[in-house]
């Protein structure tokens, strides 16, 4: 029976999350899938605060995207490279080969089981974002103020099984991994597609990868999309809803979203305050939540900012051991050391989107880690590939627009785009 309902789950993660993405219209599969990742979690944390059931609001998310599905049309889109068969086979076996383990291998990682797998079954025995768990009445809850939107999107799959073994939800993070490559391979090159899904740090079990339960490839998705969305330069609402998914799917999302939108002033303009409201309200919901709950073994990063300038001594070593990481062949092969070679080039080019993005969130992890009471060796070591994680699909369309013709003939420099303000 067990097995029965683990393909359940399959089903469940491959049919919710792609009809609750087109409820902003159709869109490729692999963008719809991404976009119903954040909006059934966003949903299901905003209208949470007001106590709405998480079935209905899962009901409500799943209709509204099937009505988005059948009233809307598929939309113009700048001329993309069709992958070759050789790209589509690079990109597919070790998506394949992942399937495997996640099919049959319980998940092992400790953050994963520890931090956000339990919020998970928390939240779908509950049904509730401020229930008793989150308040230390079930067992002391480990970092209580982590956003919530991944968990939720576990949850939501839990509810709808009837089961929260964590078999149930294993596809949620090895979808959104083949999401994340298929987005890439589409935005910047096929090829760059197959390079990530071969990346170590990617397909690995621990430190964040495809087979564990972290948020990090969620987060990198979002913020890849938001990246993209911003080169299409067409819809700053969608940019805006990309944003508010990253701000309630890890704690570093609202700085982050300060970096993003600094960035699209440059491209929208005016038009950078239709992109405002979505962030907004993410923004709003996660403050007034935590201020519901309390905090428990956290840093609180947010009050540590004000000893930045005393802790200027720690900006140094911070850079070097962080750099150190861009070199780890063994968890990134050259991908980074070529991203850097782009970036370069680009911002000679004065092309700065892609320049302009990677170094703004780097320099929020380095302000993380001066205000920190951490060493930093210790903490860099600890989290810094996970971090670089985040900046993938910028990363990787640096290296497509600088060595590719036809990806330097979609996109006009230096903004990418020529839309009125």
């Amino acid at each position: 029976m067990a097995r029965g309902f683990e393909v359940i789950g399959l089903i469940i993660t491959a049919l919710l999350f792609p009809i609750a993405g087109c409820i902003a219209g159709r869109r490729p599969l692999p963008e719809c899938f991404l976009f119903g990742v954040g909006i059934v979690g966003a949903a299901m944390f905003v209208l949470g605060l007001f106590h709405v059931p998480f079935v209905f609001t899962i009901v409500l998310v799943v209709v509204a995207g099937l009505l988005g599905f059948l009233v809307s049309r598929p939309p113009s889109s700048p001329a993309t490279q069709q992958p070759s068969n050789f790209a589509k086979i690079a990109m597919i076996v070790p998506l394949a080969l992942l399937a495997i383990p996640t099919a049959i291998v319980p998940l092992k990682d400790f953050d994963g089981r520890v931090f956000w797998l339990l919020k998970a079954k928390a939240l779908a025995n509950e049904r509730a974002i401020d229930g008793p768990f989150f308040h230390n009445q079930v067992v002391d809850s480990p970092r209580n103020h982590y956003p919530l939107l991944i968990p939720l999107d576990a949850a939501a799959i839990m509810i709808a099984t009837g089961d929260t073994d964590d078999h149930q939800v294993r596809w949620l993070y090895l979808f959104t991994f083949a999401a994340l490559v298929f987005l890439v391979s589409r935005k910047a090159h096929p090829w760059c597609g197959a390079i990530l899904a071969w990346t170590p740090q990617f397909a690995t079990n621990g430190d964040g990868g495809a087979l564990s339960a972290y948020s990090d490839i969620a987060f990198a998705a979002f913020l890849a999309a938001a990246f993209f969305e911003l080169i299409d330069a067409r819809s700053p609402v969608r940019f805006g809803m990309w944003l508010s998914f990253l701000a309630l799917a890890k704690s570093e999302g609202l700085p982050i979203d300060i970096v993003l939108i600094s960035v699209a002033i440059g491209v929208y303009r005016t038009r950078i305050i239709r992109a405002q409201a979505p962030p907004v309200i993410a923004t709003a919901a996660l403050i007034f939540w935590r201020s519901r709950v309390p905090m428990t073994d956290e840093e609180n990063f947010l009050a540590e900012l004000p000893t930045l300038p005393a802790r200027l001594h720690r900006l140094v070593p911070a850079i070097f051991e962080s750099a150190k990481h861009f070199f780890f062949l063994s968890s990134w092969g050259l991908l980074w050391i070529a991203a850097l070679i782009a970036i370069v080039v680009l911002a000679r080019r004065k092309e700065w989107l892609a320049p302009a993005t990677v170094v703004g969130v780097f320099a929020v992890y380095i302000a993380a880690y001066m205000v920190t009471v951490w060493p930093v060796s210790d903490l860099v070591n600890a989290s810094v590939d996970r971090l670089l994680m985040h900046m993938i699909g910028p990363a990787l369309f640096a290296i497509a627009h600088v060595t590719d013709a036809s990806a330097q003939n979609r996109y006009s420099p230096p903004e990418y785009s020529q839309q009125p303000a």
